[in-house]
């Protein structure tokens, strides 16, 4: 099965690059900084994105970030469409300091690929499998610079065959940054009755041999745990019927600690869908197949741009 996927860090931050021509004021706590030698790098030099794995240096073609409601989003990619690959990292603060990977998200996405390297062992989710370091935020340039290192373990936890790749050396230096919300994606939904508090909501293309081509929903968190639905891109508004993890037309599945619930019954309700946006709602069972255990996903929503 093939899959293509952009990941929406590294299409968001993009989009919000290419539509700004000003950054709306920084957060406050950045301020301070401003003067401070020890925390700007104070050069406009040029930027540089790369890190060394499986024998070679990878170097970004480009690259972004965004500094924005408590978090620094960083992403470098080269490559277009379906051959685009890159690095993204979702990190929970907005100074300089060490990310480590146990709280952050640290990811590589390979090219023709719907799943990514992550720095999460799901076997041990508490291990620490590297980070990534701001060693500085330029306020007058707007740019910021760090390094990175992590051991990325293969997202599809269904297959066991694919080695765990070291990222080493890791460089981003002078990425330019934004200060503004890269996304107007919202998601929802209850997890036997507690809400499901993402940190980020990917959306993208999917194209599955074998399968029509769809739109690809997941909100995650940055620990891994995730709720995922996938829609064919032919569905119009209306309310369609879950009928089990390999139905054409939807699916869904939830990831908790490594763990994987697919879909077992529910249903979805699309109410609004145009070339670029849909709403929806929905409500589903999960099952681990091997376990029996059951989940229930209730109260969901979504509003999404449509890649």
């Amino acid at each position: 099965m093939k899959k293509i996927k952009i990941t929406s860090i590294l299409v968001a931050l993009f989009s919000v690059f290419m539509t700004s021509c000003s950054n709306e004021p920084i957060d406050p706590v950045l301020s301070s900084q401003l003067d401070n030698p020890s925390t700007n790098g104070g050069s406009s030099a040029a930027a540089v994105f790369k890190a060394d794995f499986s024998g070679q240096t990878w170097v970004a073609d480009n690259y972004i970030a965004n500094i924005y409601n408590g978090q620094i989003q960083i992403a470098g990619s080269k490559g277009t469409g379906a051959q685009q690959q890159g690095f993204a990292f979702l990190l929970n603060g907005t100074t300089i300091g060490t990310y480590d990977s146990t709280s952050n998200l640290l990811s590589f996405t390979p090219a023709n690929s719907y799943y990514e390297y992550i720095g999460l062992n799901y076997a041990n989710p508490t291990q620490s499998l590297g980070n990534a370091i701001v060693t500085s935020i330029d306020t007058v340039h707007h740019t910021i610079s760090g390094t990175f290192g992590f051991t990325g373990y293969w997202s599809d936890t269904s297959v066991t065959n694919i080695l765990p790749i070291v990222f080493s050396s890791g460089t981003f230096t002078n990425i330019p940054y934004v200060s503004q919300n890269p996304s107007s994606d919202t998601f929802f939904a209850k997890v036997d009755g507690t809400e499901f508090v993402e940190d980020h909501i990917d959306v993208s293309a999917v194209i599955s041999q074998g399968f029509p081509d769809s739109y690809s929903i997941v909100a995650s968190k940055t620990n891994g745990d995730n709720i995922g639905i996938r829609i064919s891109q032919s569905l119009a508004v209306g309310t369609y019927q879950f009928t089990g993890p390999l139905a054409q037309d939807i699916t869904s599945s939830y990831l908790l600690g490594g763990v994987l619930y697919s879909v077992d019954t529910g249903s979805i309700t699309i109410t609004s869908k145009t070339a670029t946006h849909m709403n929806g709602t929905f409500s589903i069972i999960v099952k681990n197949f091997t376990t029996n255990v059951i989940k229930t996903i209730t109260e969901g929503a979504f509003s999404v741009d449509l890649p």
